[in-house]
């Protein structure tokens, strides 16, 4: 493998979706800083003293999966996130690094 990984900041309506979002994804392992070579995604607000933070902020760095896999991953969680209810919220992956 040759070159890097990408890392792209979105924003999406508020920190409720963020998090809803982050709870959705299957593929994507949800941290608390990035980096590796799986694709991570994080939210920095949710941290104390972040509050300069936009709140539905979030980060993705781009690991070396199947870029469809990637897409699909991250298409279903926003699809979830933006219902009023999430029910993959127990499914969620957080891993300290």
């Amino acid at each position: 493998m040759t070159g890097f990984g990408a890392v792209l900041a979105f924003e999406v309506a508020d920190a409720l979706t963020a998090d809803r979002l982050c709870d959705a994804v299957q593929v994507i392992v949800r941290v608390t800083s990035l980096g590796g070579v799986e694709s991570t995604i994080e939210r920095r607000g949710k941290l104390p003293g972040q509050g300069h933070v936009p709140p539905g902020l979030l980060r993705l760095s781009v690991g070396c999966e199947h870029i469809d896999d990637l897409w699909n991953d991250l298409n279903s969680a926003l699809e979830q996130a933006s219902r009023s209810e999430n029910p993959h919220k127990a499914g969620g992956r957080e891993r300290q690094g």
